[in-house]
């Protein structure tokens, strides 16, 4: 049985599926010449696939992880010319088409995932999946017990326009300042706005966890490539297991590169 076309575009490392399918709903999808008329279309072997007129082929997948150090905004690239995350990207990396699942905001630090694989990354960001978040949060004052029921039975966020799932919340001090929270959403800012609305101010939120993967001792501003145990795990959460992966099963430490905005 052959691939579907908007899966084969992901797989070659051109986006999102959401992504791939806006080009082929805008006519720049060519198979074999002719304009493809449906996302889903069944691709057989043999098939030749343009966009723009250039040739598609499946190219190797890369995944990383970076623990990000607050300061960058997760883009690719930015109008304003401020630092963005993939200025901590190795370049080969960067040229393979890597980019960033989901996002963190600018003041937000720890682990941000980068990949290639389309198919991977739509899963992964789908509130469907339920892939679990963790994040450790400093607050300004001990988080009382009645704002820790409301987040995890669910909280609404008016700046959201929407009420979050049920949440795993824990103290991790005596203090209770430091909070733990887990979450299966990942709506943008969700963290700050939950804990904003309830009057508490952030003095620090780090991502500490994605779905199976974890930071391992990552510096902050660095990043690695993925073990082949984390990718098949990661892929296993959001029904992907038995896929093949063309990526390295060895996993090691990249340099940083050096911050500053991007020319």
């Amino acid at each position: 049985m052959g691939i579907r076309l908007n899966k084969y575009l992901a797989n070659c490392g051109l986006g999102s599926r959401r992504k791939v399918e806006a080009f082929i709903t805008e006519g720049r999808v060519t198979i074999n010449g002719a304009r493809a008329a449906r996302t889903g279309t069944v691709l057989e072997p043999g098939d030749v696939i343009r966009l723009d007129g250039r040739l598609i082929a499946p190219m190797q997948h890369s995944y990383l992880m970076l623990n990000k150090p607050r300061g960058y905004v997760t883009t690719l690239d930015d109008e304003k010319n401020r630092a963005t995350v993939m200025d901590l990207i190795p370049q080969k990396y960067r040229q393979a088409g890597v980019y960033p699942v989901g996002r963190l905001d600018k003041d937000t630090e720890g682990l941000l995932l980068f990949t290639n694989d389309g198919d991977l990354a739509y899963r992964l960001t789908r509130p469907d999946y339920e892939v679990p978040k963790e994040y450790v949060a400093e607050i300004d004052r001990p988080l009382a017990a009645a704002d820790r029921d409301k987040i995890i039975k669910g909280i609404y966020i008016h700046q959201l326009h929407i009420k979050t799932k049920p949440a795993q919340v824990r103290l991790l001090d005596d203090s209770g300042r430091r909070v733990q929270l887990v979450i299966r959403e990942g709506k943008n800012r969700q963290i700050r706005y939950t804990l904003m609305n309830l009057g508490y101010k952030i003095r620090r939120l780090d991502r500490t966890a994605y779905g199976t993967l974890t930071l391992k001792k990552i510096k902050r501003g660095s990043c690695r490539v993925l073990a082949q145990y984390e990718i098949c795990s990661i892929k296993k959460m959001v029904g992907l297991q038995g896929t093949a992966s063309s990526a390295p099963s060895t996993a090691f430490s990249l340099k940083k590169n050096t911050p500053g905005r991007r020319r």
